[in-house]
């Protein structure tokens, strides 16, 4: 079974987001946008210290450039919180799909 992990549309350069327990599964990143490039990171630093802006608690996953496919069809990780980052672009849409690994 599979869920949208994010849904985010009408996004801009700067903006951020962040969804948490999300351990143990199966992602795939899509950015959709005119110039568009998201970079996605993983954390498993505790909820009550996590900061979204604070680099030193993100691991890079994959950047994804609008127009591009992902690398790899499925990419299986264990982060308890996964990030976005809007690094270029206006009125992005960026989609991340979970399934349950196993």
């Amino acid at each position: 079974m599979a869920y949208l992990l994010f849904k985010k549309t009408g996004l801009k350069t700067g903006d951020v987001g962040v969804q948490s327990q999300c351990t143990s599964a199966i992602f795939n990143y899509q950015v959709i946008g005119a110039g568009a490039e998201v970079e996605f990171s993983g954390s498993n630093v505790p909820l009550d210290l996590l900061d979204p802006n604070n680099e030193d608690h993100w691991i890079p996953i994959v950047t994804i450039t609008a127009g591009m496919v992902d690398s790899e069809p499925f990419r299986q990780h264990c982060w308890n919180s996964v990030r976005y980052k809007v690094t270029a672009g206006n009125d992005v849409a960026v989609y991340v799909t979970s399934g349950v690994s196993g």
